[in-house]
């Protein structure tokens, strides 16, 4: 899979990255209501500034503002549950 986020760098040992296309690039906005009380990590690579949000153990979003994508990085030993949540936070913005 090519990427389009710069720089790939797995959380934690074994968790697997998944591409998400939006249908309209991600805003400010969008990372501060995916944020909601977890705490906001940004790495600067060579795409930009890329927002890391951690949601409760079950997955990692990586978010460049003016992409049409995201990056996850998820735990497949969580089963569906991650995929779950990750769609229902996802229908709240897009």
């Amino acid at each position: 899979m090519s990427s389009t986020h710069a720089d790939p760098a797995c959380p934690y040992p074994g968790w697997e990255r998944h591409i998400y296309r939006l249908p309209r690039p991600v805003s400010m906005n969008d990372i501060q209501a995916f944020l909601g009380d977890e705490e906001l990590y940004i790495r600067d690579t060579v795409s930009g500034p890329v927002h890391i949000i951690h949601k409760y153990g079950l997955l990692e979003i990586h978010a460049l503002v003016g992409r049409k994508s995201i990056e996850v990085w998820y735990n497949p030993d969580k089963g569906s549950y991650a995929s779950e949540y990750l769609d229902a936070l996802l229908s709240t913005r897009f």
